[in-house]
């Protein structure tokens, strides 16, 4: 899927944002696991969605639709939480709650 919004923003951007876009993505592929490549490359898809906003409306339809109906969520191990929402969870010992 990352693939396609890139391609879905490379479309719509000018010719500096999709010399940008490449940077960014050439910096990625080059450090996949590197947070700061893949904040740099975030920084530039958030940047070309405010500029192109109907880029956003393209990539609503990439995303997949939940199907309705119930949902399972399923966990093991000891203090393992299972939520769809959640708050605040602890699971330490002693952990006094304050009001």
């Amino acid at each position: 899927m990352g693939q396609r919004i890139v391609q879905a923003v490379w479309r719509r951007v000018d010719e500096a944002g999709r010399a940008e876009l490449e940077r960014a993505v050439r910096e990625q592929a080059g450090d996949p696991e590197g947070l700061d490549t893949a904040a740099a490359l975030r920084a530039v898809l958030k940047q070309a969605l405010r500029n192109y906003p109907e880029s956003s409306e393209q990539l609503a339809t990439l995303a997949p639709v939940p199907a309705a109906g119930s949902v399972t969520i399923s966990t093991s191990g000891e203090k393992s939480i299972a939520t769809l929402h959640i708050g605040t969870a602890i699971t330490g010992d002693g952990h006094t709650p304050r009001l």
